[in-house]
């Protein structure tokens, strides 16, 4: 059976911790791949998102040479509030007999059962959760969760600290870091 690992999310801007997750999820629950699902517009978040074009695109530098990561673009093509279950059924459709692996990090962990049709999801997916540094959450019969901890790194703290002048040393790949620089995103308030 093909087992495949969906991690969704604003990836506004993706980062190492990202990547690690999916690593760790790859290996440890062997995955035959982890498709990445950047949100249009996170049903959760109400901030103003950077442009789906530029997160997508940094999105494609970040997984660059690894064969089992890829892109979705089912939700930013929709241009709406999409909802994780809907995403789910979407791929159950696209791969009839796959099994699937919901990737989430330690604070999507803690909101989980505010999700619209929680019951649904837990029902008919597996719940894989990699705990951040620093993160206490209570752990629920729902999740499987990955060993070891991923480094406590957060889109938020990588906007405040670009927004502030700092470095990104570790926080992003190179080439993310690069691009984001070179695209003037995240500028100053």
């Amino acid at each position: 059976m093909v087992k495949i690992g969906l991690f969704g999310g604003s990836f506004d801007p993706i980062h190492n911790g990202h990547i690690l997750l999916a690593e760790k999820a790859i290996k440890q629950l062997k995955l035959n791949q982890i498709v990445f699902v950047p949100a249009y517009s996170p049903p959760h978040k109400s901030r103003k998102m950077t442009s789906a074009f530029h997160r997508k695109k940094m999105l494609r530098l970040a997984i660059a040479g690894r064969k089992k990561f890829t892109i979705s673009d089912f939700e930013l093509k929709l241009k709406k509030k999409v909802y994780t279950y809907q995403t789910l059924e979407y791929f159950r459709k696209k791969y009839p007999g796959a099994e699937f692996y919901l990737i989430i990090g330690s604070d999507s962990a803690k909101e989980l059962v505010n999700w619209r049709r929680f019951e649904k999801l837990v029902r008919h997916n597996k719940i894989v959760v990699g705990r951040r540094e620093s993160y206490n959450f209570y752990k629920k019969r729902y999740f499987t969760e990955l060993s070891g901890k991923i480094k406590n790194i957060s889109s938020t703290v990588v906007r405040s600290r670009i927004r502030n002048g700092f470095a990104l040393k570790g926080l992003v790949p190179f080439n993310v870091e690069k691009y984001i620089k070179r695209n003037g995103l995240y500028p100053a308030l």
